[in-house]
C-alpha cells in the first residue's frame, strides 16, 4: 500500500505546484505591468483599449491552455495510478494518447515537461513499482520471475530484468532475497 501512495503524492504535488505557479504568474504579470506615459495616453484612446483587450485576451488564452494541461495531467494520473494502464502489454504512446483524447506529441511534451521522463521511462517506472509491490506481497512464493514480469506489463523476461536492474540497481531475484532477509 505504501508504494501506491508514493506516485499519488508525486503527481498531486506536481499538479498543485503547476496550478500554484500558473496562478502566481498570471497575477504577478498583471500587477508588474508598468506603462510609460505615452503608453498610458495610448491606453486611454480606443486604439489603446483594443491593444489592452488583445493583450488581456492573449494572457487569458495562455491561462486556459495551462488549465487544459492541468486537466490532462489529472487524466494521466487517472490512467496511470487508478486504472494502472501501464500493466497493458505493448502499450504505446499513441494508444495512451488516444485514451486521453489528444495527439501523441502532446502527451510526449507533457510527460517530458512535467515529469522529466519519456512515456517509456514513466511506464517502466510504474511497472517496476508494481513488481516490487507484488514481490513484497509474496507473489514469488507461488510464481516465477517471468510470470511477475508478464503481470507487470513487460513483453519479455529480459526486458523486465534489464529495466528492474536499471531502476533499482539489483536484479529482481536479489531484491526478493533482500526483502525476505529484512522481513525475517
Amino acid at each position: 500500500m505504501e508504494l501506491i501512495t508514493a506516485p499519488y503524492f508525486l503527481i498531486s504535488g506536481i499538479v498543485a505546484f503547476a496550478l500554484t505557479s500558473l496562478i502566481y504568474f498570471f497575477l504577478t504579470e498583471r500587477e508588474n505591468t508598468t506603462y510609460s506615459e505615452p503608453e498610458l495616453i495610448q491606453l486611454e484612446s480606443n486604439e489603446g483599449v483594443d491593444k489592452f483587450e488583445k493583450t488581456t485576451k492573449q494572457k487569458s488564452d495562455d491561462v486556459l491552455e495551462q488549465f487544459d494541461e492541468l486537466e490532462l495531467t489529472q487524466k494521466i494520473y487517472q490512467l496511470l495510478v487508478i486504472e494502472e494502464i501501464y500493466l497493458q502489454h505493448g502499450l504505446t504512446v499513441g494508444e495512451f494518447a488516444k485514451k486521453l483524447g489528444v495527439q501523441a506529441r502532446i502527451v510526449t511534451q507533457i510527460l517530458d515537461n512535467l515529469y522529466g521522463h519519456s512515456f517509456k521511462e514513466l511506464t517502466n517506472m510504474y511497472r517496476i513499482e508494481y513488481a516490487k509491490e507484488r514481490i513484497e506481497e509474496g507473489f514469488l512464493d507461488s510464481y516465477t520471475l517471468e510470470a511477475l514480469g508478464q503481470e507487470a506489463g513487460f513483453s519479455s523476461r529480459t526486458t523486465f530484468f534489464n529495466v528492474f536492474k536499471k531502476e533499482i540497481g539489483i536484479c529482481p531475484s536479489e531484491y526478493w532475497k533482500k526483502y525476505l532477509a529484512q522481513a525475517a
